[in-house]
């Protein structure tokens, strides 16, 4: 039975996926009609875009994109990726052969990042932002470095970033965040040195010594933090067996009576902690194979091992519920 050529409305949810057009990835602007069904069993339709003229698939951007596996194993695929199911598993579980499965988790991962991209884009507004940094391994003997900023109260993975655990990584991580919100949050993190430069560097402003007398060389510039900007870490104090010993905050910039002033008026509580940014640690590693501790699931390849990391990113943020806070 061939298909019958839908509504309009039905188009709303697309755009046109050519750079060059226009209305390129802005969907709803009425340039999409019907052209044609294709596929073996003339189940996939193809749409035309008015103002630029070519055609495209409605699995255009999407993990069905020149995929000959069924719907339904797709699905099947994308839930052992969600439940964190090592690859030989998930080949095993789905019927297909591993080699299928690395190519659907580039695939997804490539998917991922680009939505993500897509739809956090500028002018989010967002009282406060935890950060922290993730250990996981790699084969053979490597390590990776993994770096992510959460959005207080709505629990929104801002950006997720891969590097050393370096300064740079760290102002590279805060420079993507505040490039998507519409002011500068607070910031709460672990007792890591790293940040504070990373905070400097980043939305440091030019402070001129006054030099005292007539004699000798003039002070050099230096960066300091501005007035608006409140950070406050938790630092972690462990004995020499590793063991937690204690626990203390410690106001970095901003004033310790400031800072509570406005953690309280932007309605963020009244303690610093970093317990939403443990929670997204304890989940990713719960729904990522390879993240897990004491695991013989690790993985080989360092693309397929971020592209788990950023599908795993896209179904917290877009697809799965979120329990609300008691």
């Amino acid at each position: 039975m061939t298909p019958t050529t839908p509504g309009k409305e039905k188009y709303t949810q697309f755009s046109c996926p050519n750079p060059a057009c226009s209305v390129f990835n802005h969907p709803g602007q009425g340039n999409l009609s019907h052209r044609s069904w294709t596929g073996k069993d003339k189940h996939i339709e193809r749409l035309v875009c008015g103002v630029f003229g070519r055609g495209f698939s409605d699995r255009k951007g999407t993990l069905m994109e020149e995929s000959k596996l069924p719907g339904e194993t797709v699905e099947r695929l994308l839930k052992c990726q969600r439940w964190g199911v090592c690859d030989a598993g998930t080949a095993e579980i789905c019927g297909v052969n591993i080699k299928s499965v690395h190519r659907f988790q580039e695939v997804a991962a490539k998917r991922s990042e680009t939505h993500h991209h897509q739809v956090v884009v500028v002018d989010l507004c967002v009282e406060g932002v935890q950060m922290d940094e993730a250990h996981s391994k790699r084969r053979p003997k490597k390590v990776e470095w993994i770096h992510s900023a959460l959005a207080m109260g709505s629990l929104f993975v801002l950006f997720v970033g891969f590097g050393p655990r370096t300064t740079e990584t760290a102002g590279s991580l805060i420079a993507q965040v505040v490039a998507r919100l519409c002011f500068i949050p607070m910031f709460l993190t672990d007792g890591w040195k790293a940040y504070p430069r990373a905070l400097i560097q980043v939305f440091g402003r030019v402070y001129r010594l006054r030099r005292k007398g007539k004699v000798g060389r003039k002070p050099k510039p230096r960066l300091v933090a501005p007035d608006n900007l409140f950070y406050a870490q938790v630092v972690k104090v462990r004995d020499a067996t590793g063991t937690l010993v204690e626990v203390t905050q410690k106001v970095v910039f901003g004033g310790p009576r400031r800072f509570f002033k406005q953690l309280r008026k932007r309605g963020l509580g009244t303690t610093i902690q970093t317990a939403f940014m443990e929670r997204w640690y304890g989940t990713l590693r719960g729904w990522v194979a390879p993240l897990r501790r004491r695991t013989r699931c690790l993985s080989w390849s360092q693309v397929r091992h971020q592209g788990r990391t950023w599908l795993i990113v896209s179904l917290y943020n877009f697809v799965i519920p979120h329990k609300k806070p008691s």
